[in-house]
């Protein structure tokens, strides 16, 4: 179970990006770079540049962390069902 609090306040640093084309230009520059960096996941709020409630942000991570886990399982069965066919 996670609990948490978060309360929004126009004081101090802005955390989220502001939806508008300035940023979404940003974030699209970001996703390039980002799809050339072999064997590594961006995950959450930052690499989607844009506001998660945080349930949102756990099954973001959840989901990417199935994705890229996907082909390692995959291949485990296949050399499950090949020992086994020997």
């Amino acid at each position: 179970t996670i609990y948490f609090i978060e309360r929004s306040t126009d004081e101090g640093d802005p955390y989220y990006p502001v939806p508008n084309q300035e940023n979404q230009d940003l974030f699209q520059k970001y996703k390039e770079m980002a799809e050339q960096e072999e064997g590594v996941s961006f995950v959450g709020r930052l690499a989607n540049y844009k506001y998660f409630n945080m349930d949102d942000a756990i099954l973001n991570a959840l989901e990417l962390f199935d994705k890229d886990t996907a082909a390692m399982f995959d291949n485990n069965a296949e050399e499950s069902s090949v020992v086994e066919s020997e």
